[in-house]
């Protein structure tokens, strides 16, 4: 059973709250750093594949986050691509005994098919690689979509899918063949972020506008915003054009992997920092958005929670932080608005 955020509120001090929540993502950064850096035991380096070059911060909180826990597992990236540049023969001619990564995050399904359709033709394309398909949402509404990654992920025998809550372990568990466990999201590799920004109103509502949007028609006056409608910042528009410059002449792709890698990881801090301060806004804040929470756990703000369209973010609450005393889940925007107003009273 959920708590009623109509009555629930923080049981401890605030500096106890925040000690928890800081206890809370250092864990979790730990049970994700032993769980990868196991899988990648003997491996020195690997491709990464899928990675962000869009608005969305969350998956640019994946992206350092997965920077992050590979650097301190000394592995070594050889070869990287965004969803529309990505190369057989480049990454086979970088790849040497190194392993596959698939960047984690909420496309393992049939949403967001060209995330899907990229993971099928590398496992395709290197049926005999290890492939570890980093921490993933599974949802699939359509059956026909549902049997190709089945035949796909079947025929490869080398692959292991780390999933991010327990509803899509049980549906990858239910439906795929290859190895599968659980896994805390990539963005916990961060650990504790420090607040940079002061608080200038009430509540920031982070709120989805997109096709993961639920429902929720009443935001009580207050007013909302989802970062994947941000403008593109100069060195976002930068990192999009040296992908699709390397995926217009696939000759020079390995002498401009690093200097891509070093735009990327620049223009993913940008847009997390972003991110951070449009949450840091707010004393509270009200978020759909999975890495709305996260990132709010990360910097220690308290917030409530609201589900996505297919339960995406309740999963993932139930699975490893709804015990944390900085977070509230309401079921309706109205219970959202009553819950962050006496919490905050």
């Amino acid at each position: 059973m959920f708590d009623d955020p109509q009555t629930r509120g923080p049981t401890a001090t605030s500096a106890d709250a925040a000690d928890s929540a800081r206890a809370l993502v250092q864990a979790l950064g730990s049970r994700l750093d032993g769980t990868v850096r196991r899988l990648l035991a003997g491996v020195s380096q690997a491709a990464l594949l899928d990675v962000p070059t869009h608005q969305n911060v969350g998956d640019s909180a994946i992206h350092l986050g997965t920077l992050a826990l590979l650097r301190r597992a000394g592995v070594r990236i050889c070869y990287a691509c965004s969803i529309d540049t990505y190369s057989r023969e480049t990454l086979a001619r970088q790849l040497g005994d190194g392993a596959i990564l698939l960047s984690g995050g909420g496309s393992l399904g049939d949403l967001w098919p060209l995330h899907q359709q990229l993971r099928e033709r590398v496992l395709a394309d290197f049926p005999h690689v290890p492939v570890i398909q980093l921490p993933q949402s599974l949802h699939f509404r359509d059956a026909a979509a549902l049997a190709r990654a089945r035949t796909a992920f079947a025929a490869h025998r080398k692959l292991t899918v780390l999933l991010r809550d327990h509803r899509s372990l049980a549906g990858a568990r239910a439906q795929f063949d290859a190895p599968s466990e659980m896994c805390p999201d990539l963005a916990f590799a961060l650990g504790p972020l420090a607040r940079t920004v002061a608080p200038r109103t009430r509540v920031a509502w982070l709120a989805r506008q997109d096709r993961e949007a639920a429902p929720h028609a009443d935001a009580g006056g207050y007013a909302t915003f989802d970062w994947a409608l941000s403008r593109r910042s100069p060195i976002s528009r930068a990192e999009r054009l040296g992908y699709s410059f390397v995926s217009a002449h696939p000759s020079i792709g390995p002498h401009a992997h690093g200097p891509l890698m070093r735009l990327g990881v620049a223009a993913s801090r940008q847009r997390v920092k972003s991110g951070c301060e449009m949450l840091e806004a707010g004393h509270t804040v009200i978020t759909d958005r999975l890495h709305g929470h996260i990132l709010s756990l990360l910097l220690g703000i308290p917030h409530v929670v609201l589900d996505n369209s297919y339960g995406k973010v309740r999963s993932f609450y139930e699975t490893w932080t709804r015990d944390a005393p900085i977070v509230q889940w309401a079921e309706t925007a109205a219970d959202a608005v009553r819950a962050v107003e006496q919490w905050s009273s």
